[in-house]
């Protein structure tokens, strides 16, 4: 029967090596049952997913085999959503481990750019359409990751500086930057600490799907109210904190575990309420749900389910231009 798709590098873990030897038999026909679409034991769920992700091709779905040997072991198989790896491990192997932003998006730099994000293909066409008209000349891009919207700014001619708390995540986007020639000014930071820079340095300030990882939301806004001139502008973006609420993680997969960033309970007040505290006028926000996810992304079942709700939360403040505005609020 046909291939359905590449399997990448293959590794078997020792347990599903001592399993399989045990048995008499190797790996090769349960890759290829897996391989040509014969699922196993999968839920109906998982089996929708394999088939989307099959069909779509770049689908973020890895696609998920479950096989029952004698003895009640179970030989779980996973092909990455990209098609690089697959994984040959006993069920039992399997790890979900949760790590802090800092070490996840490290081991995530690598790939994080060539990966296909729904939250970043909901939220990038809004992101556009917002800061076409407004006046940019000195940008910051804070939690700037590998760089896609610092890239951007750049191109339209404004002076952007870059922090990221991500060493890893921040030489992806350097590397890009200078494949075009991009003076783009990158440096470590994180939000959790006041920013490196003079009061009132930039026009524009971007934070872009970063402060759900970030504890102190309104010291952080604070903070970008500071190093904002006075009628400038500042873009934040967040996964939805009504998803949040319903459980949805920032996660990427390895081998054999499924790394789970925090995301920490903050609420669509409270980021309302951070800029208001911070000197800024909400000009527009925008709770941009599920359905806006372009076709690839979750199966039928997923949309009919979450369509309408929340998926990405989008706001555009101005910092208010009153005499001392922001100073008068920290004296």
């Amino acid at each position: 029967m046909e291939q359905l798709f590449s399997l990448g590098a293959v590794t078997i873990s020792p347990g599903a090596q001592a399993a399989l030897a045990a048995r008499g038999v190797g790996a090769a026909p349960f890759l290829a049952r897996h391989q040509r679409g014969d699922w196993g034991e999968v839920d109906d769920r998982d089996r929708e997913e394999n088939e989307f992700a099959v069909r779509h091709g770049w689908a973020i779905y890895a696609p998920t085999s479950i096989y029952t040997l004698d003895a009640g072991d179970e030989l779980l198989i996973i092909t990455a959503a990209d098609r690089s790896w697959t994984r040959v491990l006993l069920d039992s192997e399997y790890e979900e481990r949760e790590i802090d932003a800092r070490e996840g998006y490290a081991l995530w730099a690598a790939t994080y750019a060539r990966g296909h994000n729904p939250l970043i293909a909901v939220e990038e066409p809004h992101v556009d359409a917002l800061t076409a008209a407004l006046p940019i000349a000195v940008a910051l891009d804070a939690g700037a990751g590998t760089g896609r919207h610092a890239l951007k700014l750049a191109r339209r001619g404004a002076a952007v500086t870059a922090i990221d708390q991500s060493r890893e995540m921040l030489a992806v986007a350097e590397q890009a930057a200078r494949a075009e020639a991009l003076p783009i000014a990158f440096q470590v930071a994180s939000l959790d600490e006041p920013l490196p820079f003079a009061s009132g340095q930039f026009d524009f300030a971007i934070c872009a799907l970063v402060l759900s990882h970030v504890r102190d939301l309104a010291g952080a806004v604070r903070e970008f109210g500071r190093v904002l001139q006075p009628g400038g502008h500042l873009l934040l973006t967040d996964f939805h904190p009504d998803a949040v609420g319903r459980g949805a993680r920032t996660d990427f997969q390895r081998p054999g575990v499924t790394y789970l960033l925090p995301n920490l309970p903050h609420t669509r007040a409270g980021y309302l309420a951070a800029l208001a505290a911070a000197g800024f006028t909400v000009r527009a926000t925008i709770d941009a749900p599920f359905r806006e996810a372009p076709d690839g992304f979750f199966t039928e079942t997923m949309r009919g389910n979450n369509g309408d709700k929340p998926f990405c939360l989008i706001v555009l403040a101005r910092k208010d231009v009153g005499e001392g505005a922001l100073d008068a609020r920290r004296q």
